[in-house]
This record gives structure tokens, C-alpha cells and sequence, in this order.
């Protein structure tokens, strides 16, 4: 019994339908049936379901719903009934969280409590405690203490007739609360624990109210499987090919799809699920009462009447009538409560003929049926290595939203291999790469060259200059024996624009596409043939079938002329198309540079010189304080001392001069580049 219970308990959590209608006998008053008449599946895992009937008079529709799809339920059912009738509120029985339920008991049971963490919640109750003997007394408190040995025990105090007394809980066989509330309160709290646990499915009504025979529709969207696009394309040898398109509709509920109109939408609208099944509560903070200061009572003054605060507490007679009426207005029973606006899906399949599909079934549907345009080529993009792909160009001129979805190739020979397609508007295209093409080899290598100067430009003071980039990629095919059209997909190149060959790729978002006619083919309509070649029997060197790509960047380069190089400078003059303008301001800076460096080096020669002499004057000090002052050798030494003074005058006098020379070049290149600024 236990087994079975629990399969059936399994097989409702893997029931992903919503809600199933439940029937009343034929006859009952007061309730109807409404069978699922329409199904539409999206590509974001939910399903729109609709439910259509009659009702006669005042009559209610029971819906049982899976429990954890509640909250789609509630965010998206529509109610309609559609001559004349009302649409009343929708119950169904409110789910707290457990957490808050146990805690409005009086032992909580929320946090799985230990026994000795619910007796401390019974302080004050009469207890009735079997042991060794049997306690009866009120409980005053749960002690955890420890015995002389070191082992943790728990003892309950209890006040008897005979006084205080102490249990130990370990030896508690039996334990009774005397308080028959206190017990259902336990018994009720265990009740909502074994309800939270084991319930599965709520039941929903729905309540039309009105007279005579009138026709309803209930909708709503849940959880459903994606639906599936699979394809079929028969290859012909004209170009064109057979595109047969197949949906496949999952039905894992518990519900007996009989004739039900289907659509499938090549869409993806926005699908969330929010929490509105469980009760949420807001915190609030707490806030103490204020305690009023006694003040002397002040005469009254004006007040409102009792009219006044009517009308400033209730809508306006006319606002409640408006609102009314447009409740009576709002189409099928129900008033809108808010604007809104209408959206669609992308594409809809919707299927002409009734489909049925039985519980946990599958069902294969046929969507479309057509003759499209289909050329075949190779295609290299290095997914197989040096080896291109085999490929169809299928153009999407069905005048319908192809979805993504596998496609099986055929042609007159039988398969010949599968491909994938992406999502396909209609008059858009898709390359299919579906086999190995074994019959030719591609490889490609890239390599920089050198870095060119294009232009140089004086604006003010600053120095524009444009360099040319440029990157080269080589492509050989080689092994080709009968003709085929091949594509050479590369690369984007972020910044870099294709300069050769001509005419301009073919871009997709990512990729630059190359044709190249292969023993004679035939090229295609999209993409521009860039190179033809004959057969090759060579290998990968085999210069007749090479197609050369050429990336360029122009890159842009400032610089300020007071921080130019002069080296960089002579390039300009030699290798750059200047204006007369611009040619003779860079002469000039030259120039001045050149009498700035001299300057410099001049400048350093002196103080090279200077350093020299202060060290012969060291030397000579140290010989001449070894002699005597008569002797021959220290008047000589004198001499060269007083030669040396003056050599060093004159040395710091022409140090002098040329700063004085280089402040003055080095004015002339800030006034010809502050010039240049004016």
C-alpha cells in the first residue's frame, strides 16, 4: 500500500500540466466541464492553454492544479464569458509558509525542536511523566547540567503536591500533557506539517454567474516543453531542393489532448514566475506607543461635518459609477484594472487541422511543406582543418519564420549528412554545412608588413601623422579535380578594411567571405568571385589557385612639434608630401635643433676640459707641497698653476657664452612653435 501511495505521489510531482478540469456528474447542478480546445507552445518552456464551453445559468468550473505551478496560475489566467454573463472572484485555498503556520501554535514546531526544546515551551503546563514511576505536576523548567563523570543530561522540575521534584528526560518513557487544548494544538500544528508535505494539487473554482446558455473560455500559461523544429531537405540538381519543416509537441500531463487547435510560435517572449501562490508578508518595524504630556483642554474649533468627511474618505459618486461601468464594458465579464498594451510573438505555426495527443505522449506535426532555392558550394572556415565543408545555401522564400532547429540532408543518392539552423526570417539565408568536402585542401597564413608613413600635417604646434598598417593573408587551394564553387571564410579584423582583392567580401557580423572558382564552376549569387582557378595536381605551394587578402589600417598619431624628435623630423622631410608651409617650419626646427645639439656637445667638450684641468691643478698641489719653495721644479709648477687659472677663466667664460647662445636657440624654437600655435 506504501508503493503504491508513493508512485502515485511521484507521478502528480511529474505531472507538468497546470490544471485538468474536473467534471461534475451529468446532472449536477451548479457545475461544467470546459475540455482544452487550444494549445499554443513557445520556444521559452511555457504553453498557453485554453479551456472553452458553455454554461447554463449561475455554474462553477473546478480546476485541480499542481501545486507548484500555482504561481503561474495566478499570474496569468483570463476568465471570459462571452454573452452577457459575470465572471465571479477565483478561490482556492491560501498556502502560508509553514514556518509562519507552526508559529501561531501554541508549541512551535518551526525549526525542528529537540523534546527538551518543545517542553521548554510548556513551562507552567501539567504534565503526567512515566519513569520508573509515574510524576504528575506542573513544569517549571528544562535544566541541561552534567554529572560528576562528565556525561550531559537534561532534567525537567516539576511542582508536585509533594513539593519540587526532578526528572531526568533520558528515563522519561511516557510523557502527557493534561491540557486537552495543549494537546490539539500539538495534534494540529503535526497536521499542517503532514498538509504542507503531501499536498500536491489545489483545487481552483471558478464561478460564472448569468441566465440561460451562455458561452465561457478560461486561458492561462504554464510550464510546458519546448517545442521542437526538426527539418527534411531533398537535394535536387537544378539548385532548388524540398523543405519539409516538422514540429514535435511534448505532452507529459495527466490530460487527454482530443482535437485541440495547435500553433507553434518561432518566438521568444519574456516568461518569468513570480510568488504570488504563498503569502508574502512585508517586516515592518516596531514602533512604541507614545505617552501624551498632560495639557489643559483648548477650546474647539472648526471641525469637519459629518458630509465632509464622507466625501474626503469615499470616491466621488461619478469616479464609482465610471469605474462600474467599465467593469460591465470590459468584455467577457471582466473589468480591466489597468491600461495595457497588446504584444505578439515573432512567427506562429498554427496547424490547420485538429491534433490529439494522449497523456505523456509525443507527437510529431508537419509544419510546412515547400520548393526553396538551394545551390550547393564548399566551405572553408578551418572547422575541418585544412579540409572545407560541403554546403547548401538554403534562401528562405517560403514567406515564413523558419526555426532553429537540426536539418537531415538528402539527396538523389540518400542521406548525405546533417547541418543546423538558427532561427531563419523569411527572405533571409543560411549556409548548411553538412559533410567533409575530401576533395580539396585549403590553408591559410597571415604576415605583417612594414609600417608606412602616409601623410604628415602641422596643426598649431601639434604634428598629425598617418602610418599605414597593413596584414596580408595568403590562401592556397590545392587538390582540386572537378569544379566547385569554394567559399573562403576569415576573420574579421577589428579596425582593418579589406584593400585587396576586389571586388568587396561578403560581411556576416563576425566573418569575411571569398569566392574562388574551382576547375570552372559556377560562382554564387552572394558571394563575389575573387579568384578563378583550373586543376591543380600540385600540393600547397601551387601558385595558380592563391588567393592574397590584404587588411589595412590607417592609424593616427599626435605629437606635440616642441617634443619631436629630430630624427623623426628628417623622415618627415624625406619621405612625407608636405605643403611649403609645413616643409619650411620643419627645415627651420631642424635647423634650430641641430644648433641646439652643437651647442650641447660644445658645451660638454668645455666642461670635459674643465673637469681635466681641475684635476692636473690637484696633482701639481700635491707635487708642490713635497718641495721646497726655492727649488726649480716648484717655481715651474707655480707656472703651470698660473697658466691653468687662466685656462679656467676662459674655459667658464666660454661656458657662459654658449648658455647665453643655447637659452637663445631654445627661445627661437619656443617662439616658432608658439608661432605656429597663433
Amino acid at each position: 500500500m506504501n508503493r503504491a501511495r508513493a508512485t502515485v505521489r511521484t507521478l502528480v510531482l511529474l505531472v507538468l500540466v497546470l490544471v485538468a478540469p474536473v467534471a461534475a456528474a451529468q446532472g449536477e447542478p451548479g457545475t461544467a466541464e470546459l475540455p482544452v480546445t487550444r494549445v499554443v507552445l513557445f520556444t521559452t518552456g511555457v504553453g498557453y492553454f485554453e479551456h472553452a464551453g458553455t454554461v447554463v445559468g449561475d455554474q462553477e468550473v473546478e480546476l485541480r492544479v499542481a501545486t507548484e505551478h500555482m504561481d503561474d496560475l495566478l499570474q496569468s489566467l483570463v476568465l471570459a464569458d462571452l454573452d452577457g454573463g459575470s465572471v465571479r472572484p477565483v478561490r482556492y485555498g491560501a498556502r502560508d509558509p509553514l514556518g509562519r503556520v507552526l508559529g501561531s501554535f501554541a508549541l512551535d514546531l518551526s525549526g525542528d525542536p529537540t523534546f527538551a526544546q518543545l517542553l521548554g515551551q510548556a513551562r507552567g503546563e501539567a504534565l503526567r511523566v512515566e519513569t520508573d514511576v509515574v510524576v504528575e505536576g506542573t513544569l517549571v523548567n528544562v535544566e541541561r547540567t552534567t554529572t560528576g563523570e562528565g556525561d550531559a543530561r537534561t532534567l525537567l522540575t516539576l511542582a508536585t503536591a509533594d513539593g519540587l521534584r526532578r526528572v531526568v528526560l533520558e528515563e522519561v518513557r511516557t510523557l502527557r500533557f493534561e491540557n486537552a487544548a495543549l494537546r490539539a494544538e500539538l495534534d494540529a500544528a503535526l497536521a499542517s506539517i503532514a498538509r504542507a508535505r503531501d499536498a500536491e494539487t489545489q483545487t481552483v473554482t471558478l464561478r460564472f454567474e448569468g441566465t440561460g446558455e451562455r458561452r465561457v473560455r478560461v486561458g492561462y500559461v504554464r510550464e510546458m516543453p519546448v517545442w521542437k523544429a526538426t527539418y527534411r531537405l531533398v537535394l535536387g540538381e537544378t539548385g532548388r531542393a524540398d523543405l519539409q519543416g516538422w514540429a514535435i509537441f511534448d505532452n507529459p500531463t495527466h490530460l487527454d489532448l482530443v482535437d485541440v487547435e495547435v500553433a507553434f510560435v518561432a518566438g521568444r517572449p519574456v516568461s518569468f514566475v513570480s510568488a504570488l501562490f504563498e503569502p508574502v508578508y512585508a517586516p515592518r518595524a516596531r514602533v512604541e506607543a507614545a505617552v501624551a504630556e498632560a495639557l489643559a483642554p483648548e477650546a474647539d474649533g472648526a471641525s469637519f461635518g459629518a458630509a465632509e468627511l464622507r466625501g474626503a474618505l469615499a470616491p466621488a459618486p461619478m469616479a464609482m459609477e465610471s469605474a462600474a461601468a467599465d467593469f460591465a464594458a470590459g468584455g467577457g465579464g471582466v473589468a480591466a484594472m489597468a491600461d495595457g498594451a497588446a504584444t505578439g510573438a515573432t512567427f506562429a505555426y498554427r496547424v490547420r487541422e485538429p491534433v490529439s495527443v494522449g497523456r505523456f505522449e509525443s507527437v510529431l506535426v508537419p509544419i510546412l511543406t515547400a520548393d526553396v532555392e538551394a545551390p550547393r558550394a564548399s566551405f572553408h572556415d578551418g572547422t575541418a582543418g585544412r579540409s572545407p565543408l560541403q554546403a547548401v545555401r538554403l534562401v528562405n522564400d517560403t514567406g515564413l519564420h523558419l526555426a532553429a532547429g537540426p536539418v537531415a540532408l538528402f539527396d538523389a543518392g540518400g542521406f548525405v549528412g546533417n547541418a543546423l539552423l538558427g532561427d531563419v526570417p523569411a527572405g533571409d539565408e543560411r549556409w548548411l554545412s553538412h559533410a567533409v568536402d575530401l576533395g580539396v585542401e585549403v590553408s591559410a597564413e597571415t604576415s605583417g608588413e612594414p609600417e608606412q608613413l602616409v601623410s604628415v600635417l602641422l596643426r598649431g604646434g601639434i604634428v598629425e601623422t598617418a602610418h599605414r598598417l597593413r596584414l596580408r593573408t595568403t590562401v592556397r587551394v590545392s587538390g582540386v579535380d572537378d569544379p566547385r564553387f569554394l567559399i573562403v571564410e576569415l576573420p574579421r579584423r577589428a579596425g582593418y578594411d579589406v584593400v585587396a582583392p576586389t571586388p568587396a567580401p561578403t560581411e556576416t557580423a563576425d566573418a569575411l567571405r571569398f569566392g574562388v572558382a574551382l576547375a570552372g564552376a559556377e560562382g554564387d549569387a552572394t558571394v563575389p568571385t575573387h579568384v578563378e582557378c583550373a586543376a591543380t595536381e600540385g600540393g600547397a605551394g601551387d601558385e595558380a589557385c592563391t588567393l592574397e587578402v590584404v587588411f589595412e589600417r590607417v592609424e593616427r598619431r599626435t605629437v606635440a612639434l616642441g617634443f619631436t624628435d629630430p630624427q623623426q623630423v628628417r623622415l618627415y622631410l624625406q619621405n612625407a608630401d608636405l605643403s611649403a608651409d609645413d616643409r619650411a617650419v620643419f627645415e627651420r626646427y631642424l635647423d634650430l635643433q641641430g644648433q641646439l645639439v652643437a651647442l650641447e656637445r660644445a658645451a660638454a667638450d668645455a666642461r670635459g676640459r674643465l673637469d681635466a684641468v681641475f684635476r692636473d691643478q690637484e696633482r701639481v698641489r700635491q707635487n708642490m707641497a713635497a718641495l721646497e719653495r726655492n727649488s726649480a721644479l716648484y717655481r715651474r709648477y707655480l707656472a703651470d698653476l698660473e697658466a691653468q687659472e687662466d685656462e679656467v677663466d676662459a674655459l667658464e667664460v666660454r661656458l657662459a657664452d654658449l648658455a647665453d647662445e643655447r637659452r637663445t636657440v631654445q627661445e627661437a624654437i619656443d617662439a616658432l612653435v608658439a608661432g605656429l600655435g597663433v
